[in-house]
């Protein structure tokens, strides 16, 4: 029943997102990923491409590659994928509330909690790059369902955590409190409810506190010449604590229509929980206890920066504070059913007002909002994006433009690994490869495609070896020794299996690239070039 209300919770809420679109670093993370650009990821910052804050998130890079892979520019796809791990999470969230509480009403309302609560649209729900955000809650709220499952058995049943916490860490730095948390939750529950409950396994903690330094290092390794976060003041500190704490657990600044009604509800439910704390059972005292020990060890890594979209896990705590709370006083006040029935009023008016607000805060999403549209003049600026991305969101933001939110249902191509426009002396539009390999995407019921290419044989003074595939098969394999332009006809098999895609995947390869620095005498362009990519055109 909880699994199925997530689903359609998230349904009603949701579904408007499946027509939003890309966002703002969206633009920069949905691209093609070779075998190196995993690697690297394992081996220095996750974004190679400069724009983001150097973070150590291979785990991320690798789950960005695969969607790609899968999905390629068709924006909706990303989206469905999106709410269908959202509901998961949801799901595996109502599941441990209502095994530590032990009432199924907590699973419901869990879910429903989950669904509605207003940080989730930013941190979770209706931006693609933050499906590594949905990765890390999978992960953590697995963690979770299966410390309570082995919590009284012995330390092998205890490991995998460990690959839980690996995982959680590799995906995104905060991930690093998985253990440290159960550790708490466990101690919590033996104080509160369990008495008998034995201790954490000694060789648990053991390995896990092993494998934690090593990642760390790891981590410390890979990050080594990135510059480094400077240590906060304690000032600086506990103002990013408290505003992570009151947008996650009090929903402040309440600013929005329904907010200040929301902030009511999710702050006063739990203080009238504390003060029905004798008739609570002891699952709903242990789940209110743990709620805000999750919401405030996930915070602690906050204490550098906060922002509202990285507060997932937070939110969670503060979603189980508020499902503990109002499963135990709908439960103690089940004996008198006048009360309990206004008890149940006033928890679903809450929930309708978190949902409003939710709602609202969706809305910054659509295509054509100003936030939107805002980020999308910044992602003009950015050389890692396509040129025809680029062009895209400039048609996008023109007065009164209405075009197709899909960029794979509006661009005939979109070449990945070409750098900016440019005319050579003899007048000839170009691009030049910024690597060794650049990868074609044209649009579903294109027959033809036209590229002109050129070496720069003159100035690399090297033969270049040119294959370039089309959907997976070859379609030219030569080497080139001199400096005219080619042009090569790629005829598309109208019936080749382009998936979720749906687009033609075109890969032009090298065996090398050349910087012109390290080739020309006097140079000092430290640019990465391959060939010279004529205009290519289609039919």
């Amino acid at each position: 029943m909880a699994a199925a209300g997530a689903v359609l919770l998230t349904a009603l809420l949701y579904w408007p997102t499946l027509r939003y679109g890309f966002y703002y670093d969206d633009y920069h993370f949905v691209r093609p990923y070779t075998a190196h650009d995993v690697r690297a990821a394992f081996q220095g910052p996750w974004d190679s491409s400069g724009i983001e804050t150097p973070y150590y998130r291979p785990l991320t890079i690798c789950l960005y590659a695969a969607r790609f892979a899968v999905l390629g520019l068709n924006a909706p796809a990303y989206h469905v994928v999106s709410l269908i791990l959202f509901v998961i999470a949801a799901a595996l969230f109502a599941m441990f509330a209502m095994q530590t509480t032990g009432t199924r009403l907590a699973g419901v309302v869990g879910a429903a909690v989950f669904v509605l609560h207003p940080g989730m649209p930013y941190s979770a729900v209706a931006w693609v790059t933050n499906q590594m955000h949905l990765a890390e809650l999978l992960a953590v709220l697995a963690g979770l369902v299966w410390w309570f499952h082995v919590r009284r058995r012995t330390a092998v049943w205890w490991m995998p955590l460990l690959l839980l916490q690996a995982a959680a860490l590799l995906l995104k730095e905060d991930g690093v409190m998985l253990i440290p948390a159960v550790i708490v939750l466990h101690v919590l529950r033996k104080l509160i409810a369990e008495r008998d409950l034995p201790h954490v396994p000694i060789a648990f903690v053991a390995a896990a506190a092993v494998l934690i330094a090593v990642l760390l290092v790891v981590r410390g390794s890979a990050l080594q010449g990135t510059p480094a976060h400077r240590l906060p003041s304690f000032h600086q500190a506990w103002g990013n604590w408290t505003r992570a704490f009151d947008g996650a657990f009090r929903l402040q600044p309440a600013h929005r229509p329904w907010q200040p009604e929301a902030s009511w509800f999710v702050t006063m439910l739990p203080l009238i929980a504390l003060i029905a704390w004798r008739r609570l059972t002891p699952g709903v005292r242990f789940a209110l206890a743990a709620g805000l020990s999750l919401g405030l060890l996930f915070a602690l890594p906050f204490a550098f920066i906060v922002k509202a979209e990285q507060l997932h896990i937070v939110i969670a705590g503060a979603a189980l504070l508020l499902t503990a709370a109002a499963a135990g006083v709908l439960h103690a006040l089940s004996t008198r059913r006048a009360i309990a029935a206004a008890g149940g009023v006033v928890v679903a008016a809450g929930l309708a007002a978190m949902a409003f607000v939710t709602r609202d805060i969706t809305r910054d999403f659509e295509p054509f909002s100003p936030i939107v549209l805002h980020t999308d003049a910044i992602v003009q600026e950015w050389a890692a994006v396509p040129a025809e991305l680029r062009e895209y969101l400039a048609a996008k933001i023109a007065p009164d433009a209405r075009v197709d939110t899909n960029p794979a249902a509006v661009l005939t191509t979109v070449a990945f690994g070409l750098g900016g426009r440019e005319t050579s002396p003899d007048g000839v539009r170009l691009r030049w490869m910024t690597g060794p390999s650049a990868d074609i995407f044209v649009k579903r019921g294109v027959k033809l495609v036209t590229i002109p290419f050129r070496h720069e044989m003159g100035a690399f003074r090297d033969t270049a070896h040119v294959r370039i595939d089309a959907d997976g098969q070859v379609v030219t394999d030569e080497i080139i020794g001199d400096g005219r332009w080619r042009r090569v006809d790629v005829a598309l098999r109208q019936r080749a299996a382009l998936g979720l895609s749906g687009m033609h995947r075109i890969r032009v390869r090298l065996d090398r690239a050349w910087i012109p620095a390290d080739v020309i005498p006097g140079s000092t362009d430290r640019r990465t070039l391959g060939l010279q990519i004529g205009d290519i055109t289609t039919r």
